[in-house]
């Protein structure tokens, strides 16, 4: 598996399953291991998935606590696909 979530933090129970996997079907295409981590962002009701990989790439990716999985996984990818830049 490309992308690996190592750790879910404050969001709440019911939703945990689908933004993981949301987190998950968006890094799919990745080319070489990537991490995420996932954690409630208090600040703006929602929360923030921060996403490590090869060659020192990091990004913090903020979404709301009811984003659609479909966006989710598009805007890991798209924040993925910036390593290539």
């Amino acid at each position: 598996m490309p992308l690996t979530v190592f750790d879910i933090k404050g969001v709440p129970g019911a939703r945990r399953e689908r933004i993981e996997a949301a987190v998950v079907a968006g890094g799919r295409q990745a080319t070489g291991p990537h991490e995420a981590w996932i954690a409630a962002d208090p600040f703006n009701g929602g929360f923030r998935v921060l996403i490590t990989g090869p060659h020192g790439f990091e990004r913090t990716v903020t979404f709301a606590i009811d984003d659609d999985p479909a966006l989710i996984a598009e805007r890991v990818r798209e924040t993925m696909e910036e390593q290539g830049d």
